[in-house]
Parts: structure tokens; sequence; C-alpha cells
């Protein structure tokens, strides 16, 4: 899915795009390629002058690719985002490229961050004034989507910890505790 954000008025707006001809008709900040198409990638190449890498989202990446500055001036960064989903909590990789004042995400599935900061910048006038400002409100709104995370395991643990330190454990309640011990360390 191919998602483009254009300011106006200090806002930030969101437009699906389904074709190359409906891309060329905004100027946006920010481009935002969810488990992209080759097609998708075909038009991002041909309007914008930039080649998707093929490795973006790749897990096993070398610390050296994370984040780098190319000769012409395009920023690459790539980093794990958390999706705190309480049965399955995983982190989802992002490739950032700055090129030309507009900002290209490309990652594999929906990432809670990017919501989160859409809503703000929507509700928001002038929060976001250019491309650069976006990567920087993603990984602000990160670190505070993280930091809720976190503070909500740690609430948990102590609620487990209370049970199992209880005087009537029983082998049920022991199992139950391990279990949301495991699943609050995975997610931590």
């Amino acid at each position: 899915m191919l998602n483009i954000f254009t300011l106006a008025s200090g806002r930030l707006f969101q437009e699906e795009i389904d074709s190359l001809e409906e891309l060329a008709k905004f100027q946006p900040i920010w481009v935002d390629l969810e488990s992209p198409t080759l097609e998708e990638k075909r038009w991002v190449k041909q309007h914008y002058a930039l080649s998707i890498p093929e490795d973006a989202v790749d897990d096993d990446i070398e610390e050296s690719a994370r984040f780098y500055e190319e000769d012409n001036g395009e920023l690459h960064i790539r980093c794990d985002f958390l999706v705190g989903d309480v049965d399955t909590p995983h982190n989802v990789r992002v490739a950032f490229i700055l090129h030309n004042n507009v900002l290209f995400s490309i990652h594999d599935e929906d990432v809670p961050v990017f919501r989160l900061l859409r809503m703000r910048a929507r509700r928001m006038p002038g929060l976001i004034a250019e491309a650069k400002e976006v990567l920087l409100k993603l990984f602000d709104a990160d670190a505070e989507y993280s930091a809720d995370t976190l503070e909500n395991i740690y609430d948990d643990l102590e609620q487990v910890s209370t049970r199992v330190l209880s005087s009537n454990v029983t082998d049920q309640t022991a199992g139950e505790a391990l279990s949301a011990i495991a699943r609050h360390e995975d997610l931590n």
C-alpha cells in the first residue's frame, strides 16, 4: 500500500495512491510504503528517481547499514518499532530514506506509532513543517509509545508478583504467573 502525506494549512493530509498518475498529482513530504508491491516501487522509482533497496526491511542487517548517507545526500536509516500486542509483541523493521526533502518509509506491516503521529499531525496545525520533522516526530512518538508500553509491563508484573507471593499459590496460579512473566519478558 502506498500512502502519501502532504501539508496544507499546517496539517498533515493522507492520500492512498492507486496509480502513477495519482502520484504525480501531489507534492508530499512523506511517502509511506507498507508491504509495497513491485509496481508501487516502480512508481516511486519513476516519479522520484529513487530505488527502494531490495533488502530495505531485512531483519539481518549489518550495523553499518542502519544509518548512512549517500554521496548524493540521501539519508538512510533502518530501525525497529515496537508493536505492543499483548499476545504477540514484536518489532517491525522500518527503512527510512530522506530524498530531495521527501521522507520515504518502507515496512511490512502497520506500525502503531505511525498512526499516533498521523492523528496528532491532523489535530495539531504546525506540528510538522518538513520531511525531517516527520522523522523526528516519529522517533519522539516511538519513545513515548515504548515508555507507556514498558510502564504497563511493570504494572502487570507487579500484579503477577503479588499473586505469586501470596500464601495460597496453586499449581494453576503459578503456571498462569509464569506464562504472564514470559509474555511480559517478550514484550520487554
